[in-house]
């Protein structure tokens, strides 16, 4: 009996909300929506100047055609151009949309932002650009960072408006960060976004290596000092000759260390510049390596023209 009471009941729910979904998708609803634009021009042409990567559209429709829109669509702005050197061509956004989503979804656009794009044409060219990793790492207390991240290929190749690859160095990936971390870091990397709708690469994505080891400390004693541009009709004696640092770094990193790659460099011209008798040298360290102390920290000197 009340097995029976209960299916009923359940067959009374769902009903109702059958009736209440049904009643409600044939009202008229708003909703925003970002769309990315991407616009393609025949070659040996390309997009000349920035052209945003989305737009923000505001739809109105039944219910109906909203949800078979948001589920079945790709919503995107693929826009193709035929173009020439030195043109300029306006796209009416809304007007797009209206022609080629809008009838035939039973859709109007009340907001399109922004309502027009600008587009200028060039000439199409290739160059490789260097890849530079945005990356953030907050080591785990007692670890650090060892070297620059790295990532393969160290460069891609990249094709589209002359004037606009002109201006380019480098591409950057999407920034990424790293938290609490204790071991190497190995993963793919996403390209950034910029300028992706007016350009084309060779690839979007590279892999991103990053060294963690412990972090350790470690003197060296006895380094010599080198001084760089030097005049041929001076010589220069330092007191002392020799100095020691105390550094940190990664405990593999250290290891390979010694005297020899850590050379203590004097600028002549800082000397020429110097008021105080005593200058500081300057270390030329891997990455990831900083000085703790040094001993002394100034070194004194005494200018000598030579016979």
């Amino acid at each position: 009996m009340f097995k029976r009471k209960y299916h009923i009941l359940a067959a009374s729910l769902i009903l109702s909300a059958i009736l209440w979904v049904s009643l409600n998708l044939n009202q008229t609803y708003e909703i925003q929506k970002t769309i990315p634009v991407s616009i393609r021009v025949n070659k040996p042409y390309a997009v000349s100047g920035n052209i945003p990567l989305n737009l923000e559209v505001k739809f109105r429709g039944v219910g109906w055609s909203l949800v078979r829109l948001l589920t079945s669509f790709n919503l995107e702005f693929n826009y193709d151009l035929i173009g020439k050197n030195n043109d300029k061509q306006v796209i009416l956004t809304r007007q797009f949309l209206n022609d080629n989503l809008g009838n035939s979804q039973s859709l109007s656009f009340t907001d399109v932002e922004p309502e027009s794009l600008v587009v200028r044409i060039d000439k199409y060219d290739e160059k490789y650009l260097k890849v530079v990793p945005k990356v953030i790492v907050d080591c785990k207390e007692g670890y650090q960072v060892v070297g620059k991240p790295v990532v393969e290929p160290d460069s891609i190749k990249i094709g589209g408006s002359s004037g606009l690859l002109a201006s380019m160095k480098n591409i950057y990936t999407r920034e990424l960060k790293y938290y609490n971390i204790n071991s190497n870091i190995k993963t793919a990397i996403r390209l950034t976004d910029s300028l992706s709708n007016i350009t084309w690469r060779s690839q979007n994505e590279v892999n991103l290596q990053v060294n963690i080891e412990l972090t350790a400390e470690k003197e060296f004693r006895n380094i010599e000092m080198i001084i760089l541009n030097l005049s041929p009709d001076k010589d220069v004696l330092l007191i002392p000759q020799i100095i020691s640092i105390q550094v940190k770094g990664g405990v593999n990193q250290l290891a390979l260390l010694d005297n020899s790659k850590i050379p203590a460099l004097i600028d002549f011209n800082e000397i020429l510049k110097d008021t105080t008798g005593a200058v500081t040298p300057k270390f030329t360290l891997p990455e990831g390596v900083t000085i703790i102390s040094m001993n002394p920290e100034k070194i004194q000197y005494v200018i000598r023209k030579k016979s």
